[in-house]
């Protein structure tokens, strides 16, 4: 996997987090665009790590507790 695109999304998820505790909070639209990004950046990695696009079967949703 790509230790770049790690970084990136630590990255993201840090100063998404940082600007929620310290700073104003960010709008929903920035919250959403940041979450956004994240998950893209999450598929760059699984894609470039198998060499295959995601397959959606993949995705559940949760049982409830």
């Amino acid at each position: 996997m790509n230790s770049n695109l790690i970084l990136e999304i630590a990255q993201l998820a840090v100063s998404l987090v940082e600007s929620q505790l310290h700073g104003p909070p960010l709008q929903r639209a920035a919250v959403t665009d940041t979450l956004l990004t994240i998950i893209q950046k999450g598929l760059q990695a699984y894609q470039l790590h198998t060499g295959e696009a995601l397959d959606p079967a993949l995705i559940k949703v949760e049982d409830p507790i």
